[in-house]
This record gives C-alpha cells, sequence and structure tokens, in this order.
C-alpha cells in the first residue's frame, strides 16, 4: 500500500484550557494565518510553534505529540535527506522544547529508520525524500504568500534559499 503523508499544523498548546490541549491548524486552513501571526507577534518573530504530522499506512509517526517551538528548525532537519551533502548517516530532526525528544534518521538499504520515542519506524526513501519535498514547498510558500513576519536572526532566511533551489531545480527538470 505505501500511502505517506506529510502536513505542517500551526498551533500552540492552548494555556487557558483545563488540561493538556494544542489548538492548532493545518497551512491550508484560512485560520492557520491568523494564527501563524498572533505566534510569530508573541514571539518577535524568533519562533513559529506546530507540528509535522508523518503518517505512513494510516500509522502517525510525527503528530500533535511532536510539538515544536519552531517550525523553521524542524523543516531545515526534515530537509536535510534532500541536499547533496545527506551522506545517509544518523540526522537529527528537532522538535525544539519538546520533553519527548527528537527523532533520528538514517538510511538503511531502500528505507530511512526513523527513531522516535523508543519507537523505530521504516519509510520507502523515495516516497518519503518526495513527501517531505512537497510538504516544505507548501510550508515555504505558506510562509511567503502570506507575508509572516519572520525575525532577522530566524532561519527563514534559508527557508527561502532552499525553496528557490529547490524551484529552480524543478523548472531545470523540465
Amino acid at each position: 500500500m505505501n500511502k505517506l503523508k506529510i502536513e505542517t499544523f500551526i498551533g500552540e498548546e492552548d494555556l487557558t484550557a483545563p488540561e493538556y490541549k494544542i489548538e492548532s491548524f493545518s497551512i491550508t486552513n484560512p485560520l492557520a494565518v491568523e494564527k501563524a501571526q498572533k505566534i510569530l507577534e508573541e514571539n518577535e518573530g524568533d519562533y513559529l510553534c506546530g507540528f509535522v504530522s508523518l503518517i505512513y499506512n494510516n500509522v502517525v509517526i510525527f503528530g500533535e505529540v511532536q510539538l515544536t517551538e519552531d517550525l523553521l528548525d524542524t523543516w531545515c532537519d526534515l530537509n536535510y535527506i534532500l541536499d547533496y551533502r545527506y551522506d545517509g548517516r544518523s540526522s537529527d530532526i528537532t522538535f525544539l522544547d519538546n520533553y519527548r525528544g527528537n527523532a533520528l534518521v538514517k538510511e538503511i538499504d531502500q528505507f530511512y529508520e526513523i527513531k522516535l520515542n523508543h519507537q523505530c519506524f521504516l519509510v520507502p526513501i523515495e516516497p518519503f525524500r518526495n513527501e517531505v519535498k512537497k510538504g516544505f514547498l507548501k510550508f515555504a510558500e505558506f510562509c511567503k504568500n502570506e507575508k509572516l513576519q519572520f525575525a532577522e536572526e530566524s532561519l527563514y532566511r534559508g527557508i527561502l534559499e532552499t525553496y528557490e533551489e529547490l524551484i529552480q531545480n524543478e523548472e531545470e527538470k523540465t
């Protein structure tokens, strides 16, 4: 079957809720723009909170449990597997300020092994790379098209450079 899906959500813990709850919106939801602007304003443009959802064959590998204080950092780490410098060795995916820890990704034969919270998942390399690329492009376009205001020292400039590089590579293929 090999069904793989990556989606980005903007959100944060709802501190007014009586128990732990995350208020989040997919970047395809118009409410995500308002939420992103509010979060960036509260964090002086440094951090955009949310999570990247990764589902493979109906198994949630990443979800709201992997809430991160910095989606830019998480996407930079995920994008590393697309980089020509990536050599297949173990690479960290950061979920900033998440007490559950980060994930490790490494190539094993035809798969990426994703280690997270004492669990191990195998996902096929090419479909995972394709989904990472699509998910990243959607996230970068969301930030760019909605004119989100990031601080100068944030990772946003690097995100835009990677976005432009991927778009240019796609155009060269056609």
